[in-house]
């Protein structure tokens, strides 16, 4: 089991790593969360290189690709996945940074009331990213091994400008009944990653 005090740290990684940026336009990215001393948390980038991005253009695609390539990988004697670093603490979950777009209900744009009557009546809505009145996001999402589900987010302020808001995140217990409000493509193929890679008992493969 994750201690509370883990899942704390864990949601101070994620929401630490989005302040950190300073740029816009970024790659995603692949991280490894460990557990530390003292029940803290670390993240560890997973290396992934950039052309995978590029080739396979909708992130969560390609995390799902990637998943399903590492979990035929073989594995160290202890059970632990070759993209698991060693030296980093026990795996206790996945984070994936990406950038998205949004849209606030409290949008005073009307192609983004449009848009929302649209959606809500389950109709065809355009790309968010071509809809005027937008909000550009730096988000990362997360699972850990007790099925719990962490998303944070942080808003561009404005497009001629690279600051951002302070990240919000969001944090649900695998036995949350609102558990399925974190729930979608990003979640489903980070769950597949944390699944491909996870310590398990060693067998025939191993290294």
């Amino acid at each position: 089991m994750i201690s509370p005090t883990t899942i704390e740290a864990i949601k101070a990684q994620l929401t630490g790593h989005l302040q950190s940026r300073t740029v816009w336009d970024e790659v995603p990215a692949l991280f490894t969360v460990h557990q530390g001393m003292l029940e803290s948390a670390r993240l560890a980038e997973m290396p992934v290189p950039e052309w995978v991005w590029s080739t396979v253009q909708h992130p969560p695609t390609a995390v799902a690709a990637l998943a399903a390539g590492m979990g035929g990988m073989p594995r160290f004697p202890d059970g632990s996945h070759l993209m698991v670093r060693p030296g980093f603490g026990r795996l206790i979950g996945v984070a994936f940074r990406y950038e998205a777009y949004a849209l606030s209900s409290d949008s005073p744009h009307p192609a983004v009331q449009e848009t929302i009557r649209r959606r809500q009546a389950h109709g065809s809505v355009p790309r968010y990213k071509d809809i005027p009145g937008r909000i550009e996001q730096r988000c990362i999402s997360a699972v850990d091994l007790d099925g719990g589900r962490y998303m944070a987010s942080s808003n561009r302020l404005d497009e001629s400008r690279s600051e951002a808001t302070d990240p919000s995140l969001h944090y649900l217990a695998f036995d949350n009944p609102k558990r399925e409000s974190l729930s979608g493509n990003v979640i489903d193929a980070v769950i597949r990653l944390l699944n491909a890679i996870k310590p398990v008992p060693a067998k025939d493969g191993a290294l």
